[in-house]
């Protein structure tokens, strides 16, 4: 770093000073205890002063900012990406549709196991037919195995069909993210006869977050879902009429309590 006397530069040697985070505590900055003294600045021949007033200039910005010579370093997310979609290095293909998707069993097996399993037999010449998942959604998926984060308008559109998919090929990770925004999308939305379905389906995916939050729903409704035409969906599941019982009291009970 360097600090201006006049028209010259003048080169210091960095130092750490040890200054009061606005949030308490101390932290570890680069600067100088002591910038320039009075009598520098007083000094006529520094040529500091300007008609006798000091102008003090303060760029502040994250140290790499600050450094000429700083070039940002791609992060390993960036450097999978590219070699998203590289026909010349993938050694496997999936065909969804029309549309052939390649990839790399050695990145599937580290980030996909059980879909790095379904594609061993496999190559580029003979892709993995993909027949319950449309092309956009496995794109989604395939992108975030290379990195790529899912934005969030697909999130807020297509949350449930990579919920669905995800769980089906083991994106475990993806699976769970999808799984918090379809319960965003859709708790606010919950009827009786979707919420049932609803629970239904968590119970079968093993989605515990939409499970808790359909059978929150349908647990605070007791009476209006046993008179309901979707009460007779829980006979397919037996323990899950058990558990949505046992809910349906706890709330009663709850709500007599804070009457």
């Amino acid at each position: 770093m360097k600090k201006k006397t006049g028209d010259n530069f003048r080169t210091l040697s960095d130092t750490k000073i040890e200054f009061p985070r606005p949030t308490g505590g101390l932290g570890w900055s680069k600067g100088w205890s002591n910038y320039a003294s009075r009598d520098e600045i007083l000094d006529s021949s520094n040529n500091v002063l300007n008609n006798g007033t000091l102008t003090i200039e303060v760029r502040i910005g994250p140290e790499n900012y600050c450094r000429r010579d700083a070039t940002p370093k791609p992060s390993v997310a960036d450097d999978l990406y590219r070699i998203y979609q590289d026909e010349d290095t993938a050694d496997v293909a999936f065909k969804v549709k029309m549309n052939i998707f390649h990839a790399h069993k050695a990145i599937l097996k580290a980030r996909v196991p059980e879909l790095a399993e379904l594609a061993e037999p496999y190559d580029t010449k003979n892709p993995i037919p993909m027949k319950d998942v449309e092309p956009d959604i496995f794109e989604i998926m395939l992108k975030n195995v290379y990195g790529k984060d899912v934005d969030e308008i697909y999130w807020k559109e297509h949350a449930k069909q990579i919920l669905d998919a995800s769980g089906k090929y083991g994106f475990t990770e993806l699976k769970s993210k999808a799984e918090e925004w379809h319960v965003k999308n859709i708790k606010h939305n919950f009827t009786i006869d979707n919420a049932v379905d609803e629970l239904l389906y968590a119970d079968g995916k093993n989605c515990a977050l939409l499970k808790k939050a359909a059978m929150d729903f349908i647990a605070d409704r007791g009476e209006e879902v046993i008179e309901s035409e979707s009460y007779e969906k829980l006979d397919e599941s037996p323990q899950l009429r058990k558990e949505f019982v046992k809910a349906a009291l706890s709330s009663k009970k709850r709500k007599r309590a804070e009457e």
